[in-house]
């Protein structure tokens, strides 16, 4: 063989290797078997399916390209209309969801360190329409008061809310915190019944600044849950604590048209399942699938 075959062999070698390394590099693959399975299965439940009619269409191409209607509407279908609309399948234009908040937003806590909640949806949602596009502008330790300051200063942020057809939100938790490290000594209800006014206040700051920016994107606001009982089992009162304010985030969105609230507080429930991470305040890998779970049963 000659030296100009040998580098031609070497070098589609090389090409070889580097792609497969880049493909290995991909999210999906950073997922070990166990993980891989149960998003294989979440895409599965909600991948659009060919009706029986279609199926018939593409083997008689003398059909017509519609087919029988009523034939159509009695057909399977995975995807349901809620959800079309929601991501407007029958468009070529992208979908862009912003993603606004704190650590889980970020992410934090996922073992796999590949963004969480955000992540799932991300690769979940590339099945159904590969123009959708996450921009995550996640923050671990902010509380409403910063994201509001964010909201009016950084323009980046504005400018994906400009472009945004969907947002989803989480805020809240670290308020609660501050709260209870600020009076760690003398902890009453009180202090976040207080609290509490003011988080209500600057929630709805927020969403009037986002609609300032983007009047027709649809807006998802997860609730808070209960980690805060990892490290204070004997305050018994931070349930009701965690209800309250979850109830406050109910009521600004039930005053926001197209705005929907997403509880999670109920998915960390289960003390016979590891949800969180070594911080034992984060959901780890497992509990953010329940949250990205949860989150396209609402898009539904």
């Amino acid at each position: 063989m000659t030296k100009k075959k040998w580098l031609i062999l070497i070098s589609s070698l090389l090409v070889v290797v580097i792609a497969v390394i880049a493909i290995l590099q991909l999210p999906y693959f950073q997922l070990n078997s166990e993980q891989r399975e149960r998003e294989d299965a979440l895409r599965e439940q909600i991948t659009p399916e060919e009706t029986n009619d279609e199926e018939d269409e593409q083997e008689d191409e003398s059909e017509e390209v519609m087919g029988n209607n009523d034939e159509q509407e009695n057909g399977p279908i995975a995807v349901d209309e809620e959800l079309e609309n929601t991501f407007d399948f029958a468009s070529d234009e992208d979908v862009e969801i912003v993603t606004l908040g704190d650590s889980l937003t970020q992410g934090v806590g996922d073992d796999t360190n590949q963004g969480g909640y955000v992540g799932i949806l991300d690769r979940t949602l590339q099945i159904l329409y590969t123009n959708i596009h996450f921009t995550n502008f996640g923050k671990r330790g902010n509380r409403s008061d910063q994201l509001l300051k964010r909201l009016e200063e950084e323009p980046e942020i504005a400018d994906a809310l400009e472009e945004a057809d969907i947002v989803i939100m989480t805020i809240g938790a670290n308020d609660i915190m501050r709260v209870l490290k600020e009076n760690i000594m003398d902890l009453e209800i009180n202090y976040f019944n207080e609290e509490q006014t003011f988080y209500e206040e600057r929630l709805n700051d927020i969403f009037d600044e986002i609609r300032s920016i983007n009047d027709d994107a649809s807006i998802y606001l997860l609730g808070i849950f209960n980690p805060f009982k990892n490290y204070f089992e004997d305050i018994e009162e931070l349930d009701q604590i965690v209800l309250n304010w979850n109830d406050t985030g109910r009521e600004i969105v039930n005053q926001n048209e197209n705005s929907t609230f997403v509880p999670i507080d109920d998915l960390f429930d289960d003390t016979t399942v590891n949800l969180f991470a070594d911080d034992n305040f984060h959901p780890n890998y497992d509990g953010y699938y329940l949250m990205a779970e949860r989150i396209l049963e609402y898009f539904n």
